[in-house]
């Protein structure tokens, strides 16, 4: 009897403590999607793991960083077979692309669809809202924003949590460009959706001077030749823009693509070929990678607006913003320069998990409210 009743009452208390978590787990990271609950609660059990064993050679990491790079390290880069169909690989890889369950979007935020025409060219876009005071959709600042994924991965649905997130951070309205991806429209045609937004807000009446433009890996690279083609055509520039590890060379010469080749826990330097190949389309080998319409480090940049540049030192794209930032200072366009020391490819945008992201958003934040 008295081990029955130790049984009933063990059986009792894991059924409590189930319950508690159950209710309490989700009320902590406020979401009841399991997959990112589970993310969040096996990052939390290794941060505790990394704040007893410190890392000698980083000391300035969080604990918190520390294992959600650990996290992103265990995963094993998909080999894809060299002969399989573009199209199927890339459906393949759109399938497995994960950033929109690592990033969730509140249940708060509001937006809405809209197409947008300027030139005989249209460009489907989202009205991103999530200010806890605004019943207008459209604030005194508008931040348009361009999404990475090599131009062939991400969209709204998979970007719309970051977006939300900067929407009340920097207290603006975001626009979400869902522009043409590769490899079934090859560079420039997102290039061309980009400068069709641009281009039918000012239609609208809305003034550059509170346009502001922010991308990250291809759609950093994306927001300078987007800017440099609005500056071609004499069309009023934005009155700034923000740049999360932007992709800028698709020559790959930059040093960086090998020196930090090991030590890059999102980008692996061997698919990089392949991406390239698929956003220059069918007519690649006729085409020069260091060309300004696909790589903006080789355009120009007098006349542009100020840049807030940032770059993890743990990325083979560190040097594409390096030489970014070079090249703008020496046509004397006004850069702010951060650089994560140790930090990983477009770091800022895993907020949720690591307070280096979040202190560097909150740089940004203040850099826009300054430039406007």
């Amino acid at each position: 009897m008295a081990c029955s009743n130790c049984c009933y009452s063990l059986i009792k208390n894991l059924t409590l403590l189930i319950a508690i978590l159950a209710i309490g787990i989700p009320l902590y990271y406020n979401s009841t999607n399991p997959l990112y609950l589970q993310i969040r609660v096996i990052h939390s059990l290794i941060s505790i793991k990394h704040m007893l064993v410190p890392d000698a050679a980083r000391p300035k990491l969080t604990a918190e960083y520390r294992a959600f790079e650990g996290i992103l390290g265990s995963f094993k880069s998909i080999q894809y077979d060299p002969m399989m169909d573009p199209l199927e690989r890339v459906k393949q890889m759109r399938a497995s692309f994960s950033f929109g369950k690592t990033i969730p979007r509140s249940s708060e935020c509001r937006f809405k669809k809209e197409l947008f025409k300027y030139e005989e060219r249209t460009a489907e876009a989202y009205w991103i809202n999530n200010l806890k005071q605004e019943n207008k959709w459209e604030t005194d600042q508008i931040l348009l924003y361009f999404h990475g994924g090599g131009y062939m991965l991400g969209d709204f649905q998979a970007y719309s949590g970051f977006e939300c997130h900067i929407s009340r951070l920097f207290n603006m309205t975001v626009i979400h460009l869902e522009y043409s991806r590769v490899p079934e429209h090859p560079l420039p045609a997102a290039v061309k959706d980009a400068v069709t937004l641009y281009g039918a807000l000012l239609q609208q009446g809305i003034s550059s001077s509170r346009l502001a433009i922010m991308g990250d890996s291809a759609g950093g690279g994306l927001a300078l030749l987007t800017i440099q083609a609005i500056l071609n055509r004499q069309l009023p520039k934005p009155r700034a823009a923000a740049l999360v590890s932007p992709w800028t060379d698709l020559s790959s010469s930059g040093e960086s693509f090998k020196r930090n080749r090991v030590i890059d826990v999102l980008l692996n330097s061997e698919h990089i070929p392949w991406m390239i190949d698929q956003a220059l389309g069918p007519n690649r080998d006729q085409l020069a990678r260091d060309d300004p319409i696909f790589s903006p480090l080789f355009g120009s940049f007098n006349d542009f607006p100020p840049l807030y540049v940032v770059v993890g030192t743990a990325e083979i794209l560190e040097d594409d913003s390096r030489r970014v930032v070079d090249k703008a200072r020496s046509q004397n366009v006004d850069v702010t320069f951060e650089v994560g020391e140790h930090l990983m490819h477009v770091y800022p945008l895993f907020f949720f998990y690591f307070r280096e992201a979040r202190d560097t958003l909150e740089n940004i934040r203040q850099w826009f409210e300054g430039k406007f």
